[in-house]
């Protein structure tokens, strides 16, 4: 009875490619990514107000700006950390519980054991769900 997506993939290429059937098809994407001790998280829905993930990130970084998961590392309990997070969202999502990641991204450092939260914006030039984009 309920549509959501979590994404966890290491690549910009398959996030971009799973954002974009997401908006496509109007429902949430959960989304989470880690490197070496920080994780960041964040509910992705432009058919509820929210940006979609290229709004945020509309080009993928050079590759030495953002390595991989294997070519970086990351610390053993932080998949699990930020898994149990976004599993939270989707509790959150479907149950209406609580304010979900709309319009937030969670940031999650576990070397200093801190946590922030930025608000992110929907861009009006975004190809995959501003204005002329495919969802319109």
């Amino acid at each position: 009875d309920y549509d959501l997506v979590l994404d966890g993939t290491d690549n910009f290429e398959t996030r971009y490619l799973v954002n974009r059937a997401c908006v496509a098809a109007g429902i949430p994407l959960i989304s989470g990514a880690l490197s070496q001790w920080e994780g960041q998280l964040s509910v992705f829905h432009p058919a509820s107000g929210a940006p979609c993930y290229q709004c945020v990130f509309p080009r993928a970084p050079a590759a030495h700006l953002a390595p991989s998961c294997a070519q970086a590392g990351v610390i053993g309990p932080l998949p699990g950390v930020i898994g149990a997070m976004m599993a939270a969202e989707a509790i959150k999502l479907i149950t209406g519980a609580g304010a979900p990641l709309r319009g937030q991204m969670l940031m999650y450092d576990a070397l200093y054991g801190e946590n922030r939260v930025i608000g992110v914006s929907k861009r009006a030039d975004c190809p995959i769900c501003g204005s002329g984009s495919e969802a319109d």
